[in-house]
C-alpha cells in the first residue's frame, strides 16, 4: 500500500505527565485526505493526541508517522501540520490580511506574494471583503474564518483543529461545521478535529475516534460508531441509544433470549456461540426505533411481551421533528424514546402517564461487554 502525504500513524503511543497517563498505548491510522474527529469527555486524552501530532509534546513511548516518516523529535514547523486554536489567537494589532499572511512572512516569503496568497485564501473562506479590518471589528464566526485561512496559508498536509466551534452560538456552529467539511473536501488534506460534542463529530467526520481515560474505545465511520457501538460506554456516550441487559436463557437461529432483572424477556440478534446460557449480556436499542403506547395504570407495570418495558413518563422535550420522551423505570436508568412529532401528537402522551415501550429484535444491537473473546 502506498503511503500518501497526509497519512498519520500512531503506533503504541503513550504519554505520561508524571504519574498521570494521558494517552495509554494507542494505535491509530488516519488515512490521507480524511476528516477525523477525536471525541470524548474532558480529560480523555484527545487534545494530548492533537499536541503530539503537532509536535507540541513528545510521546513517552511509541512512534508517530506522517506520510510514512517518523516525526518524533521534529519541531512543528517541519511536520507539514498547522494548528487552529480554540481561541483563534489572532494578533489584535494586525489587519485580517496581515494576520493571514503572517506565517508566510515568518518563512521569508516576499510581501507581494504573501499578500496575493492571503487574498486568495480569504476568498476561499469568504472573508476577502474584510481584509483591511482589525480582528476586534469581526464577529466570532468571522474571526474563526480568518483563523482557518491563516492555518491553511502554508499548504499543510494536516490541519489540526482544537474544539474550533466551541466559542460559537448554535446557529454559527451549524453553519461553520458545514464550511469546515466543504473546505476539507476541496483541499483534500487531512483534518483532525477535537470535540466533546457527539452530533458535531458525526456531522463532519469520515472517521470518529471515541476515547475514554487515554484509550480508544472505538474508531470507525460516523454511521458505525453511532448505530453499532461496540460497548456500553460508547453506546451511552454517543447518545441515541438505550442500554439494557439480561442473562442469556437460550439462542436459536441467531436470536438470543434474555431474561431481565425484573422478569422482562428480550429477543436480541446475536452471532452463534457468542455467549453461553447464564451469561450476562448487554444490548442497545436506538431511541428512534421504539414505539410507545399508553398503558393502563390498573394493569400494573408487568408484561409478558418480549422486547417491551413499561414505566411512567418523566419528561417531554419538543425537538421540532421529534419529541424526546423520558420514561422512568424505578431502580433503572432512564429509558428515552424519540417519538416522531406525528406519532406523538396523534396520541398526546403526558407527563405522569404510564406507558409501554416496544421494539423488534431487528432493532437491537448486541454489545461486546460480557461476550466471549
Amino acid at each position: 500500500m502506498t503511503t500518501q502525504a497526509g497519512d498519520i500513524e500512531l503506533a503504541n503511543v503513550t504519554m505520561q505527565f508524571g504519574a498521570t497517563v494521558a494517552v495509554d498505548d494507542i494505535d491509530l491510522h488516519i488515512p490521507h485526505g480524511s476528516y477525523c474527529c477525536l471525541l470524548g469527555p474532558s480529560g480523555c486524552g484527545k487534545t494530548t493526541i492533537l499536541r503530539l501530532i503537532a509536535g507540541h509534546e513528545t510521546p513517552t513511548q511509541g512512534d508517530i508517522r506522517i506520510g510514512g516518516k517518523t516525526v518524533v523529535g521534529l519541531p512543528p514547523v517541519h511536520r507539514g501540520t498547522a494548528m487552529m486554536f480554540q481561541n483563534y489567537a489572532l494578533f489584535p494589532h494586525l489587519t485580517v490580511l496581515d494576520n493571514v499572511a503572517y506565517n508566510l512572512k515568518v518563512r521569508g516569503v516576499k510581501k507581494a506574494e504573501r499578500r496575493l496568497r492571503a487574498h486568495e485564501m480569504l476568498a476561499r473562506v469568504q472573508m476577502e471583503a474584510y481584509a483591511e479590518r482589525m480582528p476586534a471589528q469581526l464577529s466570532g464566526g468571522q474571526q474563526q474564518r480568518v483563523a482557518l485561512a491563516r492555518a491553511l496559508i502554508t499548504n499543510p498536509r494536516v490541519l489540526l483543529l482544537d474544539e474550533p466551534l466551541s466559542a460559537l452560538d448554535e446557529f454559527l456552529r451549524l453553519q461553520m461545521r458545514g464550511e469546515l467539511r466543504r473546505i476539507q473536501q476541496e483541499l483534500s488534506i487531512t483534518f483532525i478535529h477535537v470535540t466533546h460534542t457527539q452530533l458535531e463529530a458525526i456531522a463532519v467526520a469520515d472517521l470518529v475516534v471515541v476515547m475514554d481515560q487515554g484509550r480508544i474505545e472505538q474508531a470507525g465511520s460516523a454511521h458505525d460508531v453511532y448505530t453499532l457501538p461496540c460497548s456500553v460506554y460508547v453506546a451511552r456516550f454517543m447518545g441515541g441509544q438505550n442500554v439494557l441487559s439480561g442473562n442469556l436463557i437460550s439462542e436459536s437461529s441467531h436470536i438470543g433470549t434474555l431474561l431481565g432483572d425484573s422478569g422482562e424477556h428480550y429477543a436480541v440478534e446475536m452471532p452463534p456461540a457468542a455467549a453461553s446460557p447464564g451469561d450476562r449480556l448487554f444490548f442497545s436499542v436506538r431511541r428512534d426505533r421504539i414505539q410507545v403506547t399508553k398503558h393502563s395504570p390498573h394493569a400494573g407495570c408487568v408484561t409478558n411481551e418480549t422486547n417491551a418495558i413499561c414505566g411512567t413518563v418523566h419528561s417531554l422535550e419538543y425537538q421540532g421533528s421529534y419529541v424526546k420522551t423520558t420514561i422512568d423505570r424505578a431502580g433503572y436508568d432512564e429509558f428515552v424514546v424519540n417519538l416522531s412529532d406525528r406519532d406523538f401528537f396523534a396520541q398526546q402522551i403526558h407527563i405522569g402517564d404510564q406507558v409501554m415501550a416496544r421494539w423488534t429484535a431487528g432493532d437491537t444491537h448486541l454489545l461486546q461487554d460480557g461476550l466471549h473473546s
